[in-house]
């Protein structure tokens, strides 16, 4: 008899046994190339981290012979974590972390044959960006035509593919800055490389070109690693693709997890094209579906699949529960973006009356400038909220630079704010200067708004600060006058205009400036509700003091769609599905129909976000920057949800009792929607209350006014 029919098969343990059949076969699947496409709510982290465990437990491999690669270092740590906890023993040794973490370690063992030292220094954003302005200045370009923090994206755009200044001579970035990318690209390396530093993207490009180079240190690695393990693989970049292939050996015993549909970070360089042609780079690999749900209703994955099955650029899945269908998904139609955040307030209400916590409910939206209205709703109600992945609307710097803009426009003594803005834009005004008006205002006893006159009439000031400043008391001194006879949202938009700080805004090309902007024009929009600037400023600085002092855990997670990837809730609220807020014209523009089916992928991510009920919402009107209200058109996604799983519902706008409970600040006697008359103007109709006062909408000029109460007549 062989010995070998002699081998006892052991068998498979409980945290196999438990799984269902597709999470078994996942886990099982130790041979050869294996994607598991994994819906959302279908055990991904489950099965990775069962997968791990089992390589470990059937002895296939040491744990300082796989390679598991994750997005973050939390999730790397919880994936240590939960293996040890299956195995009830410690796991020591294994190759676990971020692209970045893992790209580390590979460049101090091998820094010699890279050119540095093995004690490099990783520079920040605020670091890369210092370099980067050197190296303009010393190639002797104009930093205004050649912005740094543009170069900087574009930069990390190129590492992003895996390009080097050599590789991008017929690239875009070449094209679009009259053939100087390359150049600065390679002057940044260089000084990189003379500090015996690197950058982010460095960190996975540098160890693409250690392998591709020296056969011998792949060979090495490919022969350590006998398993490879990948989460996320639908957001992995070309960088990181190349990365994963170079280190993948003979054995290619590879598996990357991941969901086509859930790819939302093309705008960062992510390419949907890695997952969706996995059997095309590995001809004999198995691919497994797990399909069984485990987080969400019946209504709300088919929903979820009903709007993703519009997308051609998949490999397809369908979705399902054991469970109940639940509630219908809601389709809510409402007025305007302040009955919008209205409701969402009062449905808050009704969820905490019935004993929901707070923590288990999620606003998401597509931009981060729609917070703007829940979040003053919020604050007046008294309602906790947190903003995940960033900063509260008031909190944001281009709000604070704007609202200190409009704080010294009424009052030139405002030292805070005249410090925050004098030298944003740049106007040549750094600490040296400011530090010459704090003298002079200390010696003189007077603010440092007339310190900057009085230098200007001694002529004791550079002659480029001179003009600078002369312009900037100029344009002050005009809009504090246009005041008496202007609308003041008129004013607050022409003042952030001609200082310069919307012309810097757009001339930023990084990600971040549009929704900069689009805060900008939220806030300027605003004003034009308010009786005047004053009143404006008045009630932010009250609406600030409510932000200060609110406390305690417990709070409502406010966040955009791509921040809410990976978390679960068991009540969302989606709201802004209107075309142009969503699907992002932007997005349209840029991208076409793929940008199309990138946005319809952020819809399937914030829809099966939600465990048991689900509210999306949009409306028929929207403030916008000219400080008028514009019609809306719905979300062309809006038709591609399934009528069957879903209810929509024309919200009244006459719930008044409903309405008086949710606060005192709501108007009693009026609602939005309601038919009035003025003696002056005439007929008009409500789309908004504050306090005492309403939001009318006149037909004889079809201007939009804010009116006390005790003027109009009810029709």
């Amino acid at each position: 008899m062989d010995i070998k029919d002699k081998r006892i098969s052991i068998p498979e343990p409980d945290f196999v046994t438990n799984l269902n059949e597709q999470q078994k076969i996942a886990v099982s699947e130790t041979d050869g190339p294996l994607l598991v496409l994994s819906g959302a709510g279908t055990g991904k982290t489950k099965v990775l981290t069962t997968r791990l465990a089992n390589l470990i437990y059937k002895r296939l491999a040491k744990t300082n012979e796989i390679l598991a690669v994750t997005f973050t270092n939390k999730a790397a740590l919880e994936m240590k974590q939960r293996v040890e906890k299956i195995l009830n023993i410690p796991v020591e040794g294994m190759f676990i972390g971020t692209f970045h973490s893992i790209g580390v370690r590979f460049l101090r063992k091998h820094s010699d044959l890279i050119n540095l030292k093995n004690d490099f220094t990783i520079l920040d954003t605020s670091d890369q960006l210092r370099l980067l302005k050197q190296v303009i200045s010393f190639l002797n370009l104009d930093e205004k035509r050649y912005v740094p923090k543009n170069f900087l994206y574009m930069i990390d755009q190129a590492k992003n593919l895996g390009l080097f200044p050599e590789d991008i001579s017929n690239h875009e970035f070449e094209v679009k800055t009259d053939g100087k990318f390359s150049m600065i690209y390679k002057a940044y390396q260089e000084r990189l490389k003379n500090f015996n530093s690197v950058d982010f993207g460095d960190l996975i490009t540098l160890p693409v070109k250690l392998f591709k180079n020296y056969s011998d240190i792949r060979n090495l690695y490919q022969k350590k690693f006998k398993y490879i393990l990948v989460d996320e693989y639908q957001d992995t970049n070309g960088a990181q693709y190349m990365l994963l292939r170079l280190l993948t050996g003979n054995k290619r015993n590879i598996c990357c997890v991941g969901d086509e549909d859930q790819s939302i970070y093309g705008w960062r360089g992510a390419q949907l094209k890695n997952i969706l042609n996995f059997d095309r780079d590995f001809a004999d690999a198995k691919i497994i579906r797990l399909e069984q749900n485990y987080r969400s209703t019946g209504n709300i994955l088919k929903t979820a699949s009903s709007l993703i099955s519009e997308n051609e650029e998949r490999i397809g899945k369908d979705l399902w529960t054991s469970d109940s269908n639940g509630e219908p998904v809601k389709i809510l139609n409402l007025e305007n973006d302040e009955a919008e955040a209205l409701y969402i307030a009062r449905e808050i209400r009704t969820l905490v009356n019935n004993k929901t916590n707070l923590s288990e409910i999620a606003i998401l939206t597509r931009a981060s400038f729609q917070f703007k209205d829940i979040e003053d709703r919020f604050l007046k109600e008294g309602i906790k909220y947190r903003v995940v992945g960033g900063l509260r609307f008031y909190e944001r710097a281009e709000i604070k630079d704007a609202l200190s803009y409009f704080r010294l426009l009424i009052n030139k003594s405002d030292n805070l704010a005249f410090e925050r803005i004098i030298n944003i834009p740049k106007r040549g005004m750094g600490k040296v200067f400011i530090q010459r008006l704090y003298e002079l205002s200390n010696k003189e006893n007077i603010s440092l708004f007339e310190s900057l006159n009085r230098l200007i009439d001694s002529k004791n000031i550079k002659i480029q600060q001179l003009s600078k400043s002369t312009q900037f008391l100029q344009i002050l001194n005009n809009h504090s006058k246009m005041l008496d006879r202007d609308d003041h949202s008129e004013v607050a938009g022409s003042l952030l205009e001609e200082v310069g700080y919307i012309e810097m805004l757009q001339a930023d090309k990084t990600p971040e400036a549009d929704g900069k902007l689009e805060n900008l024009k939220k806030l300027v929009s605003d004003i034009k509700n308010r009786n005047s600037i004053y009143e404006f400023l008045e009630e932010v600085s009250l609406l600030t003091d409510i932000l200060s002092n609110s406390d305690g855990l417990e709070k409502i997670s406010l966040m955009t769609l791509h921040s809410a990837k990976g978390l679960e809730f068991n009540h969302v609220f989606l709201p802004g599905w209107e075309e142009g807020i969503f699907p992002n014209q932007r997005s349209l523009d840029e991208n076409g129909n793929k940008g199309l089916e990138e946005e319809r992928r952020l819809g399937y991510v914030g829809i099966t976000r939600a465990r048991k009920n689900l509210y999306i919402s949009y409306v028929n009107f929207r403030k916008q920057y000219n400080y008028s209200i514009y019609r809306s058109i719905p979300s062309r996604f809006l038709s591609e949800l399934p009528d069957k799983s879903c209810k929509i519902l024309q919200i009244s706008t006459k719930e008044k009792k409903e309405k008086q409970k949710l606060s005192s600040l709501v108007n009693t006697s009026f609602d939005i929607g309601d038919k009035v008359f003025h003696e002056h103007f005439g007929k008009g109709l409500v789309l908004g209350t504050s306090e005492n006062q309403l939001q009318i909408r006149f037909e004889n000029d079809d201007k939009i006014i804010k009116i006390f109460s005790d003027y109009v007549k009810k029709l």
